[in-house]
């Protein structure tokens, strides 16, 4: 699928709609950021790594500050 197709279909399935000039904008900056976000997941040393924060509900609340 070229990136054409799929800014239109990243469009509509927002429910937008855009002017064919917009259009026209938004398929090279759609390229530049898969670009990017595709680098993220091509780093090998990375692949299972979790860079999430995770919310412990059972973790202890220790005074820092002593």
């Amino acid at each position: 699928m070229d990136d054409l197709t799929m800014v239109r279909g990243l469009l509509a399935a927002a429910g937008l709609t855009t002017s064919e000039a917009e259009l026209a904008a938004y398929v090279p900056a759609y390229t530049g950021q898969r670009a990017a976000l595709d680098a993220l997941y091509a780093v090998p040393e990375a692949r299972y790594t979790d860079p999430a924060l995770r919310f412990r509900a059972g973790a202890r609340i220790e005074d820092w500050a002593r």
